[in-house]
């Protein structure tokens, strides 16, 4: 069943066309991915699906039964509401309808018989409603939500108004997710994520019960979620069937296709020209003004339509000595929060290593401290022979923000206006964009100066933090192809699963202060984690079991087994009827003449209520029978 559609959209921004006659269709529990090159609308189409924006023309359909989610920006809660707080809000109509049952509840035990039918018929729709609303787990629901994302327990009772951006950010994930709408519009919610956030979040899509729509440039993200890509480009949209890597094959597939027929094509269209220019005034004439009609009628082809891209290259390093970084010892302290103790490690020329690690680990400290910009607690960083390091910092604090585009280059190396604008127009700054101030940029514009300025260095050693951050799915690719031709040593920090396969030859991952080695790339390092994980679980699976076989000499309780067995079988049966005679009640709560009878009615609320505190107590029963049985 199609729940949300697009037909015949268009949006203009005064004169400049955004997209033109688009059309789409979402499925329930369809998961669909909506990618584009930065500036291609994506966004724009988002807003106007959820009205903050009005498109021109066209009209979005939407299915009047199903909700409807979007990402919202972080509305402002004060200086007191906490995280917690923050994401229960979205559960405010439940809990209101809690407080009501309450009081519902209250006023049965008082009512007289005239008012008493209407109160239980009021208190049963009540209670299917909540119940549908998942009024019973919201708490746990959140919580577990906001622990998902990166939080801890003990940020669930911090103030909003203190936390970063990217915490933000999160917490408007979170309250987006928590009431879990039909449709949940999403634009780059793996923003400020790490990778145990990233990896709880693709579970929760994939196996999510309704449709997302996702914009999104992480590519591993997008393979592991969606089974169709919609691609917003040169005004128009494509759909393919597919994970994103299957869109890749289908649209180079598409593309060649449409390359061969337009050039067909055009083969054709200057035969026909040359036969009408030779024949046009001669005995053929005739049939070259009939030539000439049918040319003027012919629909003619397009051409695939090519995103501009970035054009650098860092295929000359100079050689450095073999060992290009040497780790002893190194701890950093930050009062009594300890980040990291005695790292050892050592980078040979040549190596593209990634570092990961949850946020907040010290992963960017690691590469200020390698860089001289901050000083460890102890423990030494020796830079090895010949070696010239270039940084690109994922706030690019290297650039002059009052500058212009044209002065950073111009004034910070040997090169003449000409030339400089020959650099820039390779990183697509070109014509006026060149005396944009860098403060005005976007985060992707000025990610492409700092790489200019990096492959201006002419460095052997690469330290990179986050470099795809802000980049489109075009432009990432190039930095990965960048990094894969250069000869030189590549030591990066980032979450972008994708770059780390595809140039990571092996990764470092810090966690709880200590690094570990993985001779891979971050597949390989998630296998062996993995396999680490079970085979810890084996272990521990195995001494638990030793310890079981052990502890009937020592700590095991004398009981009748049968006796026991007998009454965990009586528990299922009583456990077994209490709950068939709770659907029971609970279909008869919902029809009418349960209410004709008044203390009929009044007799049925209450054994409702009693059994619902009865039945989890015979299944704790039942579980420290089991246990007790198990044990012995």
């Amino acid at each position: 069943m199609i729940i949300l559609q697009g037909k015949n959209l268009t949006k203009y921004y005064v004169t400049d066309l955004i997209f033109k006659n688009v059309d789409f269709y979402i499925q329930e529990n369809e998961k669909v991915a909506l990618v584009g090159p930065n500036g291609a609308g994506k966004s724009t189409l988002f807003r106007c699906i959820v009205g903050e924006e009005n498109f021109d023309d066209g009209q979005i359909m939407q299915s009047q039964k199903h909700t409807l989610g979007y990402l919202e920006q972080m509305p402002d809660f004060g200086e007191k509401v906490t995280l917690l707080d923050a994401v229960l809000e979205m559960f405010a109509d439940i809990f209101a309808m809690r407080d009501k049952l309450r009081e519902l509840e209250e006023a049965m035990g008082e009512a007289e018989e005239e008012s008493l039918e209407k109160l239980l018929e009021d208190y049963a729709n009540l209670t299917h409603q909540y119940e549908d609303l998942g009024g019973f787990s919201a708490e746990s629901k959140a919580k577990g939500i906001i622990k998902g994302l990166g939080f801890a327990d003990e940020d669930f009772n911090r103030t909003v108004y203190n936390f970063s951006g990217g915490e933000k950010t999160r917490v408007s994930l979170a309250r987006l997710l928590a009431r879990e709408p039909d449709i949940l519009l999403l634009d780059e919610p793996t923003n400020h994520l790490d990778l145990e956030a990233l990896e709880w979040l693709e579970n929760f899509l994939r196996n999510y019960k309704g449709a997302v729509f996702i914009i999104s440039h992480d590519r591993y993200f997008l393979d592991q979620v969606v089974s169709k890509v919609l691609e917003l480009n040169h005004h128009s949209l494509k759909s393919y069937n597919g994970n994103y890597s299957r869109y890749l094959i289908l649209k180079a597939e598409q593309e060649l296709a449409q390359m061969r027929a337009y050039e067909k094509q055009q083969e054709e269209i200057a035969r026909t020209e040359e036969y009408i220019r030779r024949y046009k005034a001669g005995i053929k004439s005739k049939q070259a003004r009939g030539r000439e009609k049918q040319l003027s009628r012919l629909e003619r082809l397009e051409n695939v339509s090519l995103n501009k891209t970035i054009n650098i290259n860092l295929n000359y390093a100079a050689q450095s000595g073999d060992i290009v970084l040497r780790v002893k010892d190194l701890s950093m302290h930050y009062g009594e929060r300890q980040l990291f103790k005695e790292l050892n490690f050592t980078i040979y020329q040549g190596e593209k290593i990634g570092l990961i690690g949850s946020n907040g680990v010290g992963k960017s400290t690691i590469l200020k401290i390698i860089l001289g910009q901050i000083t460890p607690t102890s423990g030494t960083v020796e830079v090895g022979a010949r070696v010239k390091i270039s940084y690109f910092d994922q706030e690019h604090r290297g650039l002059n923000l009052e500058n212009s585009v044209l002065d950073e280059i111009f004034y910070n190396y040997d090169v003449n206006l000409n030339q400089a604008r020959d650099w820039l127009a390779r990183v697509l700054f070109i014509g006026e964009d060149v005396y944009k101030t860098i403060g005005d940029l976007s985060g992707g514009e000025r990610a492409r100066i700092a790489l200019l300025k990096i492959i201006m260095d002419e460095p052997n050693f690469l330290i990179m933090d986050e470099p795809t951050n802000h980049l489109d799915i075009d432009s990432k690719n190039i930095v990965e192809n960048l990094l894969n031709d250069f000869p030189g040593t590549v030591l990066v920090v980032s979450h972008d699963r994708y770059l780390l396969d595809t140039v990571c030859e092996r990764i470092f991952e810090l966690e709880n202060g200590t690094i570990t080695d993985y001779l891979g790339n971050y597949s390989y390092c998630r296998e062996k984690k993995a396999e680490q994980e079970r085979i810890k679980r084996e272990k521990e699976e195995e001494a638990l079991l030793a310890q079981k076989k052990k502890a009937p000499e020592k700590t095991a309780p004398k009981i009748n087994k049968a006796k026991t067995k007998a009454e965990i079988s009586q528990t299922e049966e009583l456990i077994a009827q209490k709950e068939e005679r709770l659907q029971e009640l609970s279909q008869a709560l919902s029809e009418a003449s349960s209410y004709q009878d008044e203390e009929l009615g009044k007799a049925l609320v209450n054994e409702y209520q009693a059994l619902e505190k009865e039945i989890p107590e015979l299944y704790q029963k039942w579980e420290d029978l089991s246990m007790l049985l198990e044990n012995t």
